[in-house]
Parts: C-alpha cells; structure tokens; sequence
C-alpha cells in the first residue's frame, strides 16, 4: 500500500493568510504553488489543490468522502448520501439535465444568437462598448429566464424575475466577496445576511409562482412534467439563476477580449476551449471533508477547507505546453486528461448546464466574427472576488460584414 502523506505546510495563520490572500488573490495561488507544490495546507485547515488528478477524484467522490459545505447562497448546506434534501436536490438535476436538450435547446441557440447579435449592432452603431460585462449579465439573466417560461412569456413579464435575480446577486455580492467568516450562528443574524435573506425570498417567490402555473414549452413545464416536486424545483432554479446571471456573461467578456487582441480564425468550439482554459470563470471550487480522507498519495485531516483551483490547473506544464498563451490551435489533437480541465467542474455536482453553456459560446464566436473588434482598454485588472472577469476592458466595435439576420425572439 502507497505511503500516504499530509500536504505540504505554509504554516501561515489563518489573519496571515486572509491578509495575502486578499492583497492578489490569483498571485498567492499561484505564488503558493510555485512555492510548495500543487497540493498545500495554506493555515491549519485550508488545502489549495492545484493538481488535475487530486482535482478529479475529489470532485468524483462528492457527496460521498468529499461534501458540498454551502450553496450557491453561500450558506452551510449538508451534502452526505442519505440526507433527503440531498436525495432530492440530485434528482432534479438529473430531470434538468434530460430536458436540456433536442427542440428547447435548439429554439433557445437561434433566440440567443438573434439577441446577441441585436446587442453587439448596438455597440457597433455606438462604435464603442466602455462595460460590456452589464448589457451581458442583462442578457444571461433574459436567455435563463426565458428557456424557465418558454418563448410564450414576453421580456416584459420576465422583467419582474429578472430584477429579483439581479438584486438576489447584489445581495450576495458582500458575502462571497468577503474573506472573513462567522460561525453561522452569528453569521444569520447579521445585516448582509438578511439582506440575502430578502432577496432570495423574493426570487423564490417568483419562481414558486413560475412552478406553479408553467407556461408551455420551457424548462419548467418540462422539469414539472417529468415529476420534479415543487421544492427541490424551485431550490435548483434559484441555484441556476444564480450562476447563469454571472458565468455566462463573464465567458463572453474573455472570449470578447481573446477575438479582439488575438484575433482567432480556429473553430468556434476550438476558441471557447481555450477561453475558458485561460480565465475560467469560476475559478476556485470549494469541497470539504468531514473525515480523515486520502486522495492520491495525500492525507487531508477532517473538516478541512478544500480550495480546488481550475486556474492553476490550467496551467500546469505536465499537461499544457505554453500554458500562458493562448493557443486554440493546441484543441485540435483532442482532450487533455481527466482533470487537466475542469470550467465546469466534475463529477456528480458538474454544472448542469455544461453543454448549453459551451453551445451558447460557441454561438457568441459566430457572432463576435461579424464585427471588427479593437482593444480600446486603459489597464485591465482582473476580478477573482467572485467570478473571474476583467475588470476595465473597453472595446472599440464596427461591423465587419453583413450577418445573416436571425429575426428568432
């Protein structure tokens, strides 16, 4: 039997480790794993993992020797085999991964392009866009909430959902940007907390009234229909709007830098690979263990914090040549190894919406490949509070040719 080993140690206090973490998030990782290696215990309790096959077979074995600690709200949630909310929770997504497919999906590409299209004419008559992470956020939040009600419900009626997704993700933005954590006990109480509280109350307002009276031919109908209860329904489209108001939108703003400063004429799939190898939007994963466990040759102690980091992953030199440039080109001899890309995580909680997601990029390049795009930034900076986007980029816009208009809404 292989000789098991803890991790290496950084011995830094738990303030210390806030203190660097905070002061440049992306450069203490990777800083940490230059340092020590790709598998580190940064304080007692917190373990950065770095390497792709750690990675793999910890997000494998979720749910089982490895938990899920919190939700999509950032609150504790218990995620051990057993447990009926559980239970429940992976029956959903396995409906919602069943119905996300065939006439749904393909109706939803033609309205996404139509809108994406609709969205970069603005810029070009505009010939410039100074944010476009906002109007891209507006239009993840639209395309989400339109695939839930189907194309019978106008923009105007998906306003009311849209505004409480918005204001649920504000809410939240204090929580999941904040390093510092009280013990939930103390933590309910606290004004942010309740301020989430509301929000997300009302958003699960508004989709219990969706789940309720389902317009036809969208999501909802469709999950209703395949026997979904009414609770866990409403708790994954809570968790779904969460992360299609941000993900999404933030994807297309890397692949909207990457067409204009690299000028890619690789296939459309090709390109997104790589967008989403160099800047995966969610870029840290979090997992916990609840017992003394092994992964590969190491030992993590109970109740540690498992930082897994898709970033660093991403960019290690076992599996990537030339990790730091960007280089489509390199996707056509196939996949990496299991572990070595991970945009959508793994295992039995990977994204749910893996195959939308990548079917609507690869969407947004045909798109963003009608129009002349130009780099017009001042410094860019890059966001890891939360989502990882740029922060700054600025992009001049002019059409390139005539598209072929897809009239689809």
């Amino acid at each position: 039997m292989a000789t098991l080993t803890p991790p290496v140690q950084a011995n830094l206090s738990r303030a210390d480790l806030i203190e660097e973490y905070d002061r440049d998030r992306l450069g203490f990782v990777m800083r940490a794993v230059r340092r020590y290696g790709p598998v580190v215990e940064l304080s007692p309790g917190t373990v950065l993992v770095a390497d792709g096959e750690v990675a793999h077979d910890v997000l494998r074995r979720t749910n089982r020797d490895f938990l899920m600690d919190r939700d999509r709200a950032w609150r504790p949630t218990d995620s051990r085999r057993g447990e009926d909310a559980l239970e429940s929770w992976m029956s959903a997504r396995r409906a919602m991964l069943s119905a996300l497919s065939g006439d749904l999906v393909a109706e939803h590409l033609r309205w996404y392009s139509a809108s994406l299209t609709t969205l970069l004419d603005t810029w070009a008559g505009q010939g410039r866009t100074a944010d476009p992470l906002r109007p891209l956020m507006r239009l993840s939040t639209d395309a989400f909430l339109r695939l839930c009600t189907g194309p019978s419900v106008s923009p105007d009626e998906r306003a009311g959902l849209a505004t409480a997704v918005a204001g649920l993700l504000d809410a939240l933005n204090p929580i999941v940007r904040s390093s510092y954590e009280l013990p939930w006990f103390l933590d309910r109480l606290t004004g942010r907390r309740r301020r989430a509280a509301r929000a997300q109350h009302r958003l699960e307002t508004g989709l219990a009234a969706l789940v309720d009276r389902p317009p036809p031919a969208g999501l909802v109908a469709a999950l209703r229909d395949a026997g979904v209860p009414r609770e866990p329904l409403v708790r994954i489209l809570v968790s779904a709007a969460i992360a299609a108001r941000l993900v999404p939108a933030a994807a297309n703003v890397w692949t909207l830098r990457a067409m204009a400063v690299h000028q890619p004429t690789d296939e459309p799939a090709h390109v997104v690979d790589e967008v989403l190898r160099m800047w995966p939007p969610t870029w840290l994963i979090h997992r916990a263990t609840h017992a003394e466990t092994a992964s590969g040759p190491w030992r993590f102690p109970a109740h540690a914090a498992l930082m897994i980091c898709p970033y660093a992953i991403h960019r290690d030199e076992r599996h990537w040549a030339d990790p730091t440039e960007f280089r489509p080109a390199r996707w056509r001899d196939g996949r990496p190894p299991a572990g070595a890309y991970l945009p959508f995580g793994g295992g039995p909680r990977w994204c749910v919406g893996t195959h939308l997601a990548k079917a609507q990029l690869v969407e947004a390049v045909r798109v963003f490949r009608h129009y002349r795009l130009v780099d017009d930034s001042g410094p860019v900076t890059t966001d890891t509070n939360s989502t990882l986007h740029p922060r700054g980029l600025a992009l001049r816009v002019g059409r390139a040719a005539a598209p072929e208009r897809n009239t689809t809404r």
